[in-house]
């Protein structure tokens, strides 16, 4: 599997030219973040990294399945028996507190016009076709105008600290960064290389007030349930300076007739009529086919449409159409390639096999965008550019390279971790199980049911080859091999609570809560194969002692304390 989506009109760059980390460019004038400009079509992040206009039918295809279940085009129309596992569809964000994210100006446009507000929303217009009824919008715009929750008025961030932190932490890897900002390390003379791949677009920022935006940092997965904005941690001092710098940027130049409309001095007043009515607009109008009901115990209706093996392949109208139409058929505004890609989806849906685990990864990583941060099977992971926003909390670490301020590869990682600590990665409990305080980005914390979800099918799909022998050593044998005389393990490692290291590695006492036993062996034996590139040394396969003494430094380790 190639990454093709780095142009959509153009060929994948070789990997000798992506070797290049720093090159000179032009920056342009909307340099921050939150105003990068944005496509003019959904954006659909697992779809933008992996697939183009030069993709064969075939290839596009698998994108177009992306497409399919990301648009939530099969909450509408029903996708065979044989997919309905892997085409679920996406849950858009939770409209509670929508009137106090937009205004009530905001929210009217956002209804008649979603792209208007946000050129590259995956979100349809329901409204921009010629039999557009103003009645319904008003209607709903009382209704969502009802919607709201208590912000608590924050203190001003810092956006100095918000800049600096939103390069750090691991914003960069599905966002812009500003152009022209210098991470910490980078010589001064060469400029920062233009990232090529797509980054999540941040439109909204503009529009939320800065209490409101705080808020959503740090309460992301209650806002968005599809899971795809993750929950960084933030303390809310550090919500707080990210807002303030999301904020900071330029203000948006708006159309003269908007303008007005935005600063009229007319109050908005909430018709009880017109909310009863909206709410039945909003039933009626199948909005719950993506936003579950306000409190309508996360329902959703889904289905009533024509089911996907039923739909005209070939077809440019519909939902496919270039232009609203009429009848309430949604319009999302697709580009022609994303047209091919679901086009070909349809002609493959017939015989279609039911994905295997594997392949339910790896599609999984492209909808999550885990690929931004991590690769697996030679696919994904930080492009070039964008590694040097990965830094190094300690400077002792930058003797480590790429694996003192990048994320590790999850190849193997279901034959690496135990099910336990993949569950305190992934959801923060017990203490969380980050392992490298000597890189700033974070992992992030996840929705349970996709921790569950990752756990279950990495444990099934990966298996480290090799007899599962037991370690039968002791722990009086293994404790001198971490020493000088034995090993030297503490030469790279910091071991138990109280480590004394030259290098900020990972502390070896967390090794058998962390990793399975027959990982650690096979690691031990053959490092290269699997983590290539570590800079472990291979110590124990000539000796023909190694699985006596790998026992006894695994029950060493064990029966120290990790903290």
């Amino acid at each position: 599997m190639t990454e093709q989506g780095i142009f959509r009109d153009l060929p994948l760059l070789g990997a000798t030219l992506l070797c290049l980390a720093l090159v000179v460019f032009v920056p342009p004038a909307d340099g921050h973040p939150a105003h990068a400009k944005p496509v003019n079509y959904p954006f659909v992040v697992g779809f933008e990294r992996f697939h183009s206009g030069l993709d064969d039918d075939d290839y596009l295809a698998e994108g177009g399945f992306i497409l399919l279940d990301e648009l939530n085009c099969v909450s509408c129309h029903e996708p065979p028996k044989a997919l309905r596992e892997q085409l679920t569809g996406t849950i858009a964000t939770d409209l509670t507190g929508a009137a106090t994210r937009l205004s009530h100006v905001n929210l009217e446009i956002m209804i008649r016009n979603p792209r208007f507000v946000k050129r590259d929303t995956t979100m349809p217009s329901l409204f921009a076709g010629p039999d557009r009824d103003m009645e319904e919008v008003e209607a709903l715009k009382h209704y969502l105008a009802t919607l709201t929750y208590d912000v608590p008025d924050y203190p001003t961030g810092d956006i100095e600290r918000g800049r600096s932190f939103y390069h750090t932490v691991g914003c960069v890897a599905c966002h812009a960064p500003e152009v022209g900002y210098r991470p910490p390390g980078i010589p001064e003379n060469p400029e920062i290389e233009l990232t090529g791949l797509p980054s999540v677009p941040m439109n909204l920022a503009d529009l939320y007030t800065i209490d409101a935006l705080a808020h959503f940092l740090l309460n992301p997965r209650e806002h968005r349930p599809s899971g795809q904005m993750p929950d960084f941690k933030l303390s809310q001092e550090e919500a707080l300076d990210l807002a303030a710098y999301l904020k900071a940027g330029p203000d948006l130049i708006l159309p003269k007739n908007l303008t007005e409309a935005l600063n009229d001095p007319n109050s908005f007043e909430i018709d009880p009529a017109l909310v009863e009515l909206g709410r039945e607009v909003f039933r009626s109008k199948n909005c719950s086919a993506c936003h579950t009901e306000p409190g309508g115990n996360g329902k959703r209706t889904t289905g009533r449409a024509i089911p996907l093996a039923d739909l005209p392949p070939d077809s440019r109208s519909g939902c496919l159409s270039e232009r609203p139409t009429s009848g309430g058929i949604p319009f999302y505004g697709l580009d022609e390639v994303q047209k091919r890609a679901i086009t070909a989806a349809l002609q493959r849906l017939e015989g279609r096999a039911k994905f295997d685990r594997a392949a339910q990864i790896d599609w999984r990583m492209k909808t999550l965008n885990c690929y931004a941060c991590h690769e697996r099977g030679g696919v994904g992971g930080p492009e070039i550019a964008r590694e040097s926003y990965f830094g190094f909390a300690d400077e002792k670490a930058i003797a480590l390279g790429r694996w003192g301020h990048l994320p590790p590869a999850l190849d193997h990682v279901g034959a690496k971790l135990t099910n336990d600590w993949m569950e305190r990665i992934l959801t923060g409990l017990r203490g969380g199980g980050e392992v490298r305080p000597y890189m700033t980005a974070r992992m992030p914390l996840y929705l349970d049911r996709d921790t569950e979800w990752f756990a279950n099918n990495f444990s099934k799909v990966d298996e480290v080859k090799g007899e599962k022998a037991a370690l039968n050593g002791n722990a009086d044998s293994g404790e001198p091999l971490v020493g000088a005389e034995g090993k030297n393990c503490q030469q790279c490692h910091p071991i138990g609570p109280t480590p004394s290291s030259d290098l900020p590695g990972i502390n070896l006492a967390t090794s058998p809560e962390r990793l399975q036993q027959n990982y650690f062996r096979q690691l031990l034996l053959d490092p290269q194969t699997l983590q290539p590139g570590t800079m472990m040394p291979d110590q124990f396969e000539s000796d023909p002692e190694n699985l006596r003494q790998i026992s006894g430094l695994w029950k060493y380790l064990k029966s120290l304390p990790a903290e």
